[in-house]
C-alpha cells in the first residue's frame, strides 16, 4: 500500500511564528555619548578662545603703562546642518491581509527606519571628513548631494591628528582641521594599535587644556586593545565570585586621565568614513571628552504621514541636524592604524 505522506495533501496550515528576530546593532555610541542644543539656521556657528602661552613676566617698580598686551578676538566657527530622510511607500493592500509578527506593515516600516536614521548619523558624525555646503534646488538634486555636516574626523585639528599610518607615527603637520580643511584619510600602514600611541594624543589634549575620557575604536581595534593592554603585567586577570575571568579592557588610566575603552561597529564596517576617503574607520581611534561637543537641531526627527498616494500609504522620517564641536583642541585622532584582521 502506497504511503500518504505530508506533500500529498492540500489542507497543510502554514507554520510561521508569530514574532520578527533582527540581530543587527541598533547602538549609536558617539551620538549617544554627547549633548543636544537648537539650532536657528542652516549654518550654525559658536565662537572658541584660549589663553595666551605662559611667559616670564617679572616688571620693573615704577614701569609706566605701554598697553604691550594687544587683546585677541575670538574664534568663529559653524557647521553646515544636514538633511536625513527615510520614506516608505506600503501598498493599502499589505496594510489590510493578516501577517505574522506586526498588524500594521507601515507603522513596522516606520519604526524600523527610525532606527536606520540613526544609524546613518552615527555614520556621518564618526567618518565624515569636510563640510559641504550643498548645491542646487531641494527637489532637484540627486542623493547626496545636498549639504553634510563636517564629522568628528573633520574637527580635529591636524596637530592633533597621530598619524600612524607614517613610518615613524607622528602627528601631521599643524594646518586644517576646524572643518573648512578636508582631512585626507591616510592608507592604513603596518603599524598596530599601541600604547604609546594614547598615550601621545591623550598628553596633547592635556597640554592644550583639554580632559580626554572616552576611547572610541572599531570592534577588532577593541580586541587588540584589550590584549595590548593586558600584555607585559599591565592588568591583573581578576576572578569573580563564579570563576569568570574578565578578559576585556574597558578603562585605561594613562598619565592624563582614566579614559573609557568603547567599541564602535560602524567604525569596523568598510565604508563607515565619507566614501570619497576610500578608507574604513576601523583604521581611526578617536579620543574625545564629550562636553566638547553637542547635537545642535534645527530640526528634531519628526515623522509625517504624507498620507493617500493612488493605493498606497506613503511616510517619511526627516531629521535636520549638524555637529557642534566646541572647541576641536579637547579631542584627537589617531588614523591610518594598520589593518587587523577581526
Amino acid at each position: 500500500m502506497a504511503i500518504f505522506k505530508t506533500e500529498d495533501t492540500k489542507g497543510k496550515k502554514e507554520d510561521l511564528a508569530s514574532f520578527i528576530s533582527m540581530i543587527t546593532r541598533d547602538e549609536t555610541p558617539f551620538l549617544s555619548s554627547i549633548g543636544t542644543k537648537k539650532a536657528a539656521g542652516i549654518f550654525h556657528e559658536w565662537q572658541t578662545d584660549s589663553l595666551a602661552a605662559p611667559v616670564a613676566n617679572a616688571k620693573a617698580e615704577g614701569l609706566d603703562y605701554t598697553a604691550a598686551d594687544t587683546p585677541t578676538t575670538t574664534t568663529r566657527l559653524g557647521n553646515y546642518s544636514q538633511i536625513l530622510v527615510k520614506e516608505i511607500k506600503v501598498s493599502k493592500t499589505l496594510d489590510s491581509i493578516s501577517k505574522a509578527g506586526r498588524n500594521s506593515e507601515f507603522a513596522y516600516q516606520m519604526k524600523k527606519k527610525g532606527t536606520e536614521l540613526k544609524r546613518d548619523l552615527e555614520h556621518a558624525l564618526i567618518g565624515t571628513r569636510q563640510i559641504t555646503n550643498g548645491s542646487g534646488v531641494a527637489d532637484a538634486v540627486g542623493d547626496n548631494t545636498g549639504r553634510k555636516m563636517g564629522g568628528y574626523q573633520s574637527w580635529v585639528p591636524k596637530e592633533n591628528n597621530w598619524d600612524a599610518s607614517a613610518s615613524t607615527p607622528a602627528f601631521q603637520s599643524a594646518a586644517g582641521g576646524n572643518g573648512a580643511t578636508a582631512h585626507t584619510a591616510p592608507t592604513a600602514g603596518t603599524h598596530v594599535l599601541a600604547l604609546t600611541d594614547i598615550d601621545e594624543v591623550m598628553q596633547r589634549v592635556y597640554e592644550e587644556g583639554g580632559k580626554a575620557s572616552i576611547l572610541m575604536m572599531s570592534p577588532s581595534n577593541k580586541r587588540a586593545f584589550s590584549t595590548l593592554a593586558q600584555g607585559s603585567g599591565n592588568t591583573r586577570r581578576n576572578l569573580d565570585e563564579k570563576g569568570s575571568i574578565r578578559q576585556s579592557v574597558e578603562l585605561y588610566e594613562s598619565d592624563f586621565g582614566v579614559v573609557k575603552v568603547v567599541p564602535n561597529f560602524i567604525q569596523g564596517l568598510a565604508a563607515s568614513v565619507d566614501i570619497s576617503d576610500g578608507v574604513g574607520g576601523t583604521t581611526d581611534v578617536i579620543v574625545y571628552d564629550p562636553s566638547w561637543w553637542s547635537m545642535a537641531n534645527l530640526r528634531s526627527l519628526s515623522t509625517t504621514d504624507v498620507g493617500q498616494k493612488g493605493d498606497s500609504t506613503v511616510g517619511m522620517m526627516v531629521e535636520e541636524t549638524t555637529l557642534e564641536c566646541r572647541n576641536p583642541h579637547g579631542s584627537a585622532l589617531i588614523s591610518g592604524i594598520g589593518v587587523i584582521v577581526s
